[in-house]
């Protein structure tokens, strides 16, 4: 009797300890739906593609989110490519324009809001998307979006300077 119930017993943690590795292994996968940096849902006007040194790929949730992950990994990335927000194309990132500010949410326009109650204060502190950040393939489209959306006209080494200050 006492051998049956500890084949029982082993067998019961056996099943347990496989359930548990298998559920922690897709959990810590990263989803192809959701950016390699933050986290955040994919949005396809504003994704940002790094294609690694090492042959594989990742995408960020928008050009923040992805230069991010360059200064944070200085000799993973071989290549860099944003989407032109205008035809939704990628481009080199290097040649790309970018407008950063400006009144359009990507990244955040799913989240939650900021909660905002009578007399008290409502901050959103620090956001790694924020101030947004979207690319052109002309300085001229950028200037467009600009002069509707506001914010500043960037190319890709004042935009990387700017993601390093912020």
């Amino acid at each position: 009797m006492k051998w049956k119930d500890a084949a029982i017993t082993l067998a019961a943690l056996a099943a347990i300890v496989a359930v548990s590795v298998v559920a922690y292994r897709r959990e810590t996968r990263p989803r192809a739906d959701r950016c390699a940096v933050c986290q955040r849902g994919m949005h396809a006007g504003v994704t940002f593609r790094l294609e690694l040194k090492s042959g594989t790929r990742e995408d960020a949730c928008c050009p923040r989110c992805g230069m991010h992950y360059e200064i944070q990994h200085p000799n993973a990335v071989g290549k860099a490519w944003a989407t032109d927000l205008s035809t939704g194309a990628f481009i080199a990132a290097e040649s790309a324009y970018f407008v950063e500010g400006g009144d359009v949410e990507y990244c955040t326009m799913h989240s939650t809001p900021v909660e905002r109650e009578p007399q008290t204060v409502a901050v959103r502190d620090y956001d790694r998307c924020l101030p947004r950040l979207v690319a052109f393939r002309t300085e001229q489209a950028a200037a467009a979006y600009q002069k509707q959306h506001g914010g500043q006209v960037l190319n890709y080494p004042q935009a990387m300077a700017r993601v390093k200050e912020l």
